[in-house]
């Protein structure tokens, strides 16, 4: 219910504040980059549920290093089924506030268990793999991209790029409804987003059966090629046959 922000608006002032904090943007090479968080909030002068007659559009930009500490070096997730991310028919599709609060306790505690995020199952049956609190959730088995299809899930823009480059390197790509005990399966397992790019999974602890699912201690070798061929049309040291790059003078 909120204001759409017209498309030329949102592009002039993401064009504005990066060329504004040019002096900010880290240097090539360095693993990380200048994030970028539009952010659009109701600020109309009422109390009471129902959507906001008036609205603050903006736009902030900062430094960060890699999302996850151990920068493209394989994590481990785990399953907790007590926590829910976000409910079908519900905003998990969109990238509300409410959502990243959801996910704050699980978050903690998966944090100081040793874990990089919790791998979040469907709300409504805890059957299938949604997401992981931070990013999507996919999986090489063969020639096979995988990725969850579900309600609650936020379309990354990420993962959309990666299944490009998935079908380009002569992969099937699947986005199907993905049982939990399929984990055992899967040749590479990874997390991906915005910041992550690419986070490998090298295990996945399913703490409520005790079972603990490997995929090894180094990148995958798909995951390492999706992820140099992003990395680098992001770069610009990889051709972008998709135009999905802008130059900022």
């Amino acid at each position: 219910m909120m204001a759409e922000v017209p498309t030329d608006l949102f592009t002039a002032a993401v064009r504005k504040v990066i060329k504004l904090n040019e002096a900010y943007v880290p240097p090539f090479e360095s693993g990380a980059s200048l994030y970028i968080r539009p952010l659009l909030i109701g600020t109309g002068p009422q109390i009471g549920v129902k959507p906001a007659d008036e609205y603050l559009f903006m736009v902030m930009v900062m430094p960060v290093g890699p999302y996850f500490k151990e920068g493209f070096k394989p994590t481990d997730l785990v399953i907790y089924r007590e926590y829910d991310r976000a409910a079908p028919l519900g905003t998990g599709k969109i990238k509300v506030g409410g959502n990243y609060a959801a996910s704050l306790v699980a978050g903690d505690r998966a944090h100081k268990n040793g874990f990089s995020a919790v791998l979040y199952l469907d709300a409504r049956e805890k059957k299938y793999i949604d997401e992981c609190g931070p990013a999507n959730f996919f999986a090489v088995k063969g020639n096979s991209y995988i990725t969850p299809k579900s309600q609650s899930i936020l379309p990354s823009i990420t993962n959309m790029s990666l299944r490009q480059l998935a079908t380009d390197m002569g992969m099937n790509v699947e986005e199907r409804q993905i049982p939990v005990e399929e984990l055992a399966s899967f040749d590479e397992v990874g997390a991906c987003g915005t910041a992550a790019v690419i986070s490998p999974i090298k295990r996945v602890y399913d703490a409520d059966n005790d079972i603990e699912y490997l995929y090894g201690t180094e990148p995958g070798k798909v995951s390492l090629q999706l992820y140099e061929k992003l990395r680098g049309i992001q770069y610009g040291t990889e051709p972008d046959p998709y135009h999905w790059t802008t130059i900022i003078e």
